[in-house]
């Protein structure tokens, strides 16, 4: 029995010398590879040049006409963004009377909802649905004094 037992440690150690020898060779072929891999890369960086720019002009110019979408093209830096040319729609405005969008344009000072568009016009953003309701739920027109509502027509013909 013990001479079975020390002949099967000595191939164990034998064994395990050529596994360890078996690494060692593994680990200087990738060491290796791995020279050769960066000296390849450190030529081909050596040697690169950039490529030139796709298309016939190294800056191509964008063309934008005036009433279309891209319009605010035109505009100077720090323009806020519109998808709407103003100035060349509001040329195209022939009857004066459609320039003034406003309420007192329209209505004038005493119309039905004066009071409300003077406070409604300095609103912004979300808060303008709470003011704008808040402000139909306190109109009582015919109680406060405002009369009838005006029937006149302001219909506009193009």
């Amino acid at each position: 029995d013990d001479d079975k037992s020390s002949s099967s440690s000595s191939s164990s150690s034998s064994e395990s010398s050529e596994d360890s020898a078996e690494i060692a060779k593994h680990r200087e072929e990738k060491k290796a590879a791995e020279a050769a891999r960066r000296k390849k890369a450190a030529e081909a960086a050596a040697n690169w040049t950039p490529s030139p720019p796709r298309g016939n002009s190294p800056n191509p110019e964008i063309v934008v006409k005036r009433g279309t979408e891209g319009a605010a093209a035109l505009g100077s830096a720090g323009k806020p963004f519109s998808r709407v040319d103003a100035d060349y729609w509001h040329n195209q405005i022939t009857d004066e009377r459609m320039k003034d969008n406003s309420y007192e344009g329209t209505f004038g000072d005493g119309g039905f909802g004066a009071n409300a568009s003077q406070k409604l016009v300095t609103v912004r953003g979300k808060d303008f649905r709470h003011e704008k309701n808040k402000r139909k739920r306190s109109y009582n027109g015919f109680a406060r004094g405002s009369g009838g509502i005006d029937e006149t027509v302001r219909s506009q013909k193009f």
